[in-house]
């Protein structure tokens, strides 16, 4: 008999070894058919929207669809004969507003978070991804600047204290544009 670990691929994906309470009233046959329609969806859609256990989950099994060979086949294999890491990637969307989240009874509750289990390179427009650290935007500035005060302040023996000036060269003051020549062995005038 062949060995089985040779006939199924390995997953490239890490699967974190923790309890999921992803039940369904069915059972684990109900929890194996979520996963195979979640699965079809994705393959089918490309993009699809799903809470983040859920879609964590089936990320996994991304790489093993069978049931839609003929996509996979003429048009997915060669979209990722050059890629080199996983083909799903997950996004975080807003959490849609519920207004049956305090209310008892039946009715969809977002306990997780809200996100796009995609294939990457479809044909769809791009997700909006985080916004990128722009180190000259105001707010940036100004903590980067109460940081590097915390840091001085916290460790003052590594700041080192500026060296004194040599004579004859001139002293530029930060409170004004005044400047100060030193005379030759004399001493920087005080403010």
């Amino acid at each position: 008999m062949a060995d089985a670990t040779r006939l199924i691929p390995a997953l490239r994906h890490v699967v974190k070894h923790r309890h999921r309470k992803l039940t369904t009233p069915k059972g684990s046959l109900g929890r194996v058919e979520k996963i195979r329609a979640t699965l079809t969806a994705l393959f089918k859609h490309e993009r699809i929207e799903l809470n983040h256990p859920r879609a964590d989950e089936v990320r996994g099994y991304a790489e093993r669809e069978k049931q839609l060979v003929h996509k996979l086949f003429k048009v997915l294999a060669p979209r990722f004969a050059t890629y080199e890491g996983s083909y799903t990637r997950v996004h975080i969307l807003p959490t849609p507003f519920n207004y049956n989240f305090n209310c008892p009874g039946p009715g969809p509750h977002y306990k997780y978070n809200w996100v796009a289990l995609e294939l990457k390179g479809n044909p769809y427009p791009p997700m909006p991804g985080a916004v990128p650290r722009n180190p000259n935007f105001l707010p940036n500035v100004l903590l980067s600047e109460a940081r590097k005060d915390i840091h001085r302040m916290q460790f003052p023996e590594k700041v080192a204290p500026a060296p004194p000036p040599e004579p004859g060269t001139s002293l530029v003051t930060k409170r004004s544009s005044v400047r100060a020549v030193i005379p030759p062995g004399g001493t920087p005038p005080a403010n």
